[in-house]
């Protein structure tokens, strides 16, 4: 079978265009509406409702107050950040206090992961139809960023560039492994139909000059 590479080139254009809208509410702590959104980025309105659409889909920001523009007319539509846990920080504090041997913080860890993608909700199931895709729309969700996809011979292969674990890596990969494994195996059991079967979720943390460059690798699985 030969091999095939998704181009994440326009994904990654679009995804900093979506980071920017995203920082603009960080930045502004307040509600805003699609019309300031493009005028303070210097984009389309259109582009800025699609931005703050899809922001709102994976959960960042949700519907502000309606709030009316002087004289008459429908209440403008606006958006603000949503109560969001920090990934980072919820790992960092399970480094810290899983204790025991690196074989035994990496066990508990996958039991922590699994757990988290169920009570964040990013283990349910999910519209994508391959694995590759089902896991890139996870791992986008949860703030990575992709350099690659690479399927060869029945296997998937992501290579993160980025990820907001790069700190906790440094010290405490085998946690950083374990909390990845656990959670992206957890989407991916309960997703099996959908995808057409059983894969199981290899990870390898490796933080490099500052960034924390993961790679993923999923095995198609026929008895498991």
């Amino acid at each position: 079978m030969p091999e095939q590479r998704h181009d994440v080139k326009t994904d990654r254009g679009v995804g900093r265009q979506r980071e920017k809208v995203l920082g603009l509410l960080r930045e502004t702590r307040r509600p805003v509406d699609a019309q300031g959104v493009a005028e303070s980025l210097n984009i389309h309105i259109t582009t800025a409702r699609f931005h703050l659409a899809a922001l709102e889909s994976q959960g960042y920001v949700r519907r502000g107050s309606s709030r009316r523009a002087a004289g008459a007319g429908r209440p403008k539509l606006t958006y603000e950040l949503a109560p969001r846990l920090d990934y980072a920080e919820i790992v960092a504090l399970f480094a810290t206090h899983l204790g025991g041997t690196v074989e035994e913080r990496e066990s508990r860890a996958r039991r922590i992961g699994a757990d988290l993608a169920r009570r964040v909700r990013v283990a349910r199931p999910r519209d994508e139809a391959t694995v590759a895709d089902l896991v890139v729309a996870t791992l986008t969700e949860l703030g990575f960023q992709m350099r690659s996809v690479l399927s060869s011979f029945g296997e998937v292969t992501v290579q993160l560039c980025t990820c907001p674990l790069a700190e906790v890596a440094k010290t405490a990969p085998e946690v950083v492994r374990g909390i990845q494994q656990g959670l992206i195996q957890a989407v991916v059991d309960l997703n099996t139909e959908s995808i057409g079967g059983d894969y199981q979720v290899e990870v390898t943390p490796d933080p490099h000059a500052g960034s924390c460059e993961v790679g993923l690798l999923l095995r198609p699985v026929k008895n498991r």
